[in-house]
C-alpha cells in the first residue's frame, strides 16, 4: 500500500452521495474532514477505507465509486494528464505511471492480438475491502474511457482472481460483458482498437505540462516511500519493549536527528504517525501468532501498561485486542445485505508515550 497518496476526491464524492457523512466517516477513522483531502498514510488509508467499508455494509459498493458519474474538476495532476492525451491507450499508460499518486493498485498492459488486457494489482496486504478497491480500480478505468472518447466502449470481459464473491452476478451488469471467475489475474480487458480511440479532451501543451507535474509528484512520492519505509524497518528492529526515539532512529539510519526531521517535515510525515504505523503493524504480527499474551504484547510495543495498549490498538482498528484475535481464528464474515440500490444500465453497479508524541478513483 502507498505510504503517503491522497486519496481520489471523485471516490469521495461517490461516499457522500451514498448518503454517508465523509466527517462522521473521518472521525471513526480518527481523521477531521480536511485531512481526507491531504496524502494520507498506509495506517490512516487502512482505517479510513476500513470504516467506510463497515459503514456502507454492501460489499459490491466498489461497483458503485468505479462506475458512477466521473466530475472532471475533481481530477487531480493524474487524472489532468491523462484526459489531455491523445488516445485511450496513451491515456491508460499515463495513468499506469502516475497511479502511485492516487491508488494502491498497480497497473500492467499487454497487447496480444485482438486484445488488451490491463491487469489490476491490489499492492497493498490483504483487507476486507481488497476487492473492493480492485473493482473501484476496473470500473473507473472504463468509466473514463467512455467519457473521454465519448464511445459507449465494452469490455470483452473481465478475469477475476481469487474467490467468487457474494455479489459475482452483479458484474456482468454493471461492466456489460461476462465476468469469469477462479482466474490468474483481476483484469479488463479491450479490444485493441479501442486502445486507439481518440480523446476529446486530447490537447498536447497541456499534456506536456500536467506530466511534468505528474513527475515530480511522482520523484517526491518514492522519496517519500523510502523515507517512511526505512523509518519504519528501523522501528521494526528498535522496537522490543523500549518506544525508540527520533534520535535513536536517525542514529539507526547513520543521519543526524535534525536531517531525519527535515526529511520527515519536507515529505509530509510525523515519526509519531510512522511509530503507531510500526506499533499497529507488530501488534498484528504478534496477535495473529498466538504465543504472547495481550500483557506481553503490551510490553514489547512499549506500552506502560495493558490497558494503555489496548486504548490505542482500538483507536487504531475499531477492535479491542482481544476481538481482533479471535477474528484472526473465525471464518470471514461475508456481507449480503446491500446499503443501496445498484445504478442501472451498464453504468450499475500510547501508553508509555513516545517523545514528541484527485484524479480517477482506486
Amino acid at each position: 500500500m502507498t505510504s503517503t497518496a491522497a486519496l481520489p476526491l471523485n471516490m469521495l464524492a461517490g461516499i457522500q452521495k451514498a448518503g454517508i457523512d465523509l466527517a462522521e466517516l473521518a472521525a471513526v477513522a480518527g481523521l477531521t474532514a480536511s485531512e481526507l483531502k491531504k496524502p494520507l498514510t498506509e495506517a490512516q488509508a487502512d482505517r479510513f477505507f476500513t470504516a467506510a467499508y463497515e459503514r456502507v455494509g454492501d460489499p459490491a459498493v466498489g461497483l458503485f465509486l468505479g462506475l458512477q458519474p466521473m466530475r472532471p474538476e475533481l481530477f487531480g495532476v493524474v487524472g489532468f494528464s491523462a484526459m489531455a492525451c491523445s488516445s485511450f491507450g496513451a491515456a491508460l499508460e499515463r495513468i499506469k505511471r502516475y497511479n502511485a499518486l492516487v491508488s494502491a493498485c498497480e497497473l500492467d498492459i499487454l497487447v496480444d492480438g485482438d486484445e488488451a488486457v490491463v491487469g489490476v494489482r491490489y499492492a497493498g496486504p490483504e483487507r476486507p475491502y481488497s476487492r473492493c478497491r480492485l473493482d473501484i480500480q476496473m470500473g473507473t478505468l472504463l468509466n473514463f474511457g467512455r467519457l473521454f472518447t465519448e464511445r459507449e466502449i465494452v469490455p470483452l470481459r473481465l478475469t477475476l482472481a481469487g474467490a467468487v464473491p457474494s455479489y459475482h452476478a452483479r458484474y456482468a451488469e454493471a461492466f456489460g460483458c461476462p465476468a469469469l471467475f477462479g482466474q490468474a489475474q483481476d483484469a479488463i480487458v479491450f479490444r485493441r482498437s479501442d486502445l486507439d480511440l481518440p480523446l476529446v479532451s486530447a490537447n498536447p501543451g497541456v499534456a506536456a505540462l500536467f506530466e511534468d507535474a505528474a513527475e515530480r509528484d511522482l520523484v517526491a512520492h518514492r522519496s517519500a516511500h523510502d523515507t517512511a519505509n526505512a523509518v519504519r524497518e528501523a522501528l521494526r528492529q528498535l522496537l522490543h519493549g523500549d518506544v525508540p526515539s527520533i534520535e535513536q532512529v536517525a542514529g539507526a539510519l547513520c543521519v543526524s536527528q535534525r536531517t531525519l526531521q527535515r526529511r520527515l517535515a519536507r515529505e509530509g510525515l510525523r515519526f509519531s504517525a510512522l511509530l503507531d504505523e510500526a506499533r499497529l503493524e507488530m501488534a498484528r504480527r504478534y496477535l495473529a501468532a498466538g504465543r504472547a499474551s495481550l500483557t506481553e504484547i503490551a510490553y514489547l510495543l512499549g506500552f506502560a501498561d495493558p490497558n494503555s495498549f489496548f486504548r490505542s490498538f482500538k483507536r487504531w482498528t475499531g477492535k479491542t485486542p482481544a476481538d481482533y484475535r479471535h477474528g484472526q481464528e473465525a471464518e470471514p464474515v461475508r456481507l449480503e445485505a446491500p446499503a443501496f440500490e445498484p445504478m442501472t444500465g451498464p453504468a450499475s453497479p500510547a501508553t508509555r508515550q513516545p517523545a514528541g508524541s484527485a484524479a480517477p478513483p482506486g
